[in-house]
This record gives structure tokens, sequence and C-alpha cells, in this order.
């Protein structure tokens, strides 16, 4: 508290406890004193002020009160919002995961070759385009060299399994080499996987003024004993020299949704029986 306010309550004080004892004692002098009157008007404007700094205390202490259950109540609403929020995410995780099955349910019934199919149930995050892990395995009907299928196009293939999981090479990994066509042009190379953070692919085309576009579309040749012809693979986003300078390559982004993937439909591979 500043010093000249210090001072002025003390003095309020003394004139207050003063106009008390007077007040007190009136009824023993025959007539108010000359000190009595003079303290008399000091003290009345002082009253009013001290009466008027109580009820605006009190409606302070009030406010305070009030803003304190309000800050209470907000903080509820928010931890509230905050909780509505992470089940409206889980309510639109949930959406996108029934409309894959529900594709899957009809990319199933148009293919002959489908088997079953699985919920992916972990990735590895130094991995992301480079494998998945489903909740299926060998007592479900899971063996190695089944092919994985989205509506958008082929995702990968089965490299191991476990009785309850199974484990799928993605098309992005380098070791997933596929033989592909151009569809526009049916020029043939084999695509193989970028790695790293990349969802990409490249191809190598066999023939060195292969007919082939950015936007083309490419699909699976079916050359090869794991993946059926007509898969969708992706598009041709970039045309250039292969490193020797004698062929064409071109860069491929998958057409299957690789970074968002809930469920794979399993397809038996394009010859059955034989190591992928």
């Amino acid at each position: 508290m500043v010093p000249w306010l210090r001072r002025l309550l003390a003095v309020a004080l003394v004139l207050a406890v003063a106009g008390s004892v007077m007040a007190a004692t009136r009824n023993l002098r025959p007539r108010p004193a000359l000190l009595e009157g003079a303290l008399q008007e000091v003290l009345a404007p002082l009253s009013g002020v001290t009466a008027r700094m109580a009820r605006g205390a009190g409606e302070i202490g009030r406010t305070l009160a009030t803003l304190g259950r309000l800050e209470a109540e907000n903080q509820t609403l928010r931890e509230e919002l905050e909780r509505l929020r992470g089940v409206e995410a889980q309510v639109r995780q949930l959406e996108r995961e029934n409309r894959q099955l529900e594709e899957l349910l009809g990319l199933k019934q148009a293919r002959p070759d489908a088997v079953l199919a699985a919920r992916v149930s972990g990735r590895t995050p130094d991995r992301w385009y480079q494998e998945i892990i489903l909740d299926q395995g060998s007592a479900d009907g899971v063996r190695p060299g089944m092919v994985a299928v989205v509506p958008g196009g082929v995702v990968g293939r089965v490299v191991s399994v476990t009785p309850h999981s199974a484990r799928v090479l993605l098309i992005t990994d380098p070791e997933s080499g596929i033989g592909a066509l151009i569809g526009r042009s049916g020029e043939a190379g084999v695509a193989y996987g970028r790695g790293g953070d990349l969802p990409q692919l490249v191809m190598t085309l066999f023939a060195a003024s292969a007919d082939v576009k950015v936007g083309d579309d490419v699909v699976t040749s079916g050359l090869g004993p794991v993946f059926p012809p007509g898969l969708p693979i992706g598009t041709v986003t970039s045309v250039g020299r292969d490193p020797t300078g004698l062929g064409i390559q071109v860069t491929v982004e998958p057409s299957a949704p690789l970074n968002r993937l809930a469920a794979v439909l399993l397809l038996e591979p394009a010859r059955q029986g034989e190591a992928p």
C-alpha cells in the first residue's frame, strides 16, 4: 500500500473512533461541544465514502466469486469440447474404414481369385511405404505370395505369415519388382519401389524408344509368378533416361492410397504354388 493511502486510512480510523466516543457520551453532556460539531461535519462525508467503499468491496468480492465460477465452468466446457473432438475423430476414422470395407466387399465379389479381406493392424514408422502388417495369418488361410489390393490398385504381396498375422511388402519398397505395362501403348517394363519417404515407383521400359507420356496409366503385365495382369499400379509423372542413358525410365505415382490403408483384399498369386 502506498504511504499516503496508509496515512489517510489512519486519520479516518482515528476520526471514526473519536466520533464513536462522542456519540456514546452525548447524553452525558447538555449540548454538543464545538469539537463534536466539527467532527460531525468531517465524518458525515467520510461515513458516506466508507459505506460506499464497503459496498464496493462486497461487490468486488461477489464479482471475483462469479469470475472464479465462470472460469471453472469454462475449463469444464473446454475439457468436454476436447473429448468431443476426440470422439468425432474416432467416428471419422470408423467411417473411412467402413467405406473401405464396403468397397473391398464389392471388389471381392467381382474377382474370382479373391480369398479374404484383412485389416491393417500395424505399420513401422521408418518403413511407412515399405510394409504393412495384417490381422489375418496362416490360421485364416493367408499364404506367402498372395497379392494385396484395394479398389484403387495393387498394394503389395505377402512375404511372411504367422498364425494370426501377415507382413505385406508394399510396391513402393525397392525389393518389390513388378512386371508392368503402359496402358495406352502396351509398352512393357519392370517397376520397382523408390523407397524412403517417397510413395513412388521407378519403371524401366524394355524398348529404348518406348511410347510413354506423362499421365499414362501403368498396370501389371502378368509376367512373373505373383501379380495377376491388369491391376492398376499408378500414373506416370515424369519421363527420362535410365542411368545408362540407353533406355527410358519413368516415375510412377501409385494409384492405391498407400498412406491411409485400413484394409486390403488378398488375391491368389498369378501362378499358385510358385514361390514369390
